[in-house]
């Protein structure tokens, strides 16, 4: 199980892309943007922009960040996370091995 602030940051994300969806869907049953702006709460130059990158890519996604790509795999991650709950007290010498 992820710790409770990535598990937050994932349903955080997953809230995102629902509310992009649903801008996605409301233009096709005659919604303008000031509409959609008041249904939703997000302003009207981010549901221009959102529209305006699904339709020709069709994506909703956020593009990739520049920076450092993770030195750890998921698989790993889950394998420190299930030894730290297994062992709390454990020391981070004893993790890496």
């Amino acid at each position: 199980m992820a710790p409770p602030h990535t598990q937050k940051l994932f349903e955080k994300r997953a809230e995102k892309n629902i509310l992009r969806y649903v801008i996605i869907a409301l233009p096709d049953f005659d919604r303008g943007y000031k509409q959609i702006s008041k249904k939703t709460g997000v302003p009207v130059p981010t549901i221009q922009r959102i529209v305006k990158r699904y339709h020709p890519y069709g994506q909703i996604k956020d593009a990739p960040r520049s920076g450092r790509p993770t030195l750890l795999s998921q698989d790993n991650l889950e394998a420190i996370e299930q030894a730290v709950e297994n062992n709390p007290r454990s020391f981070v010498n004893e993790l890496t091995r």
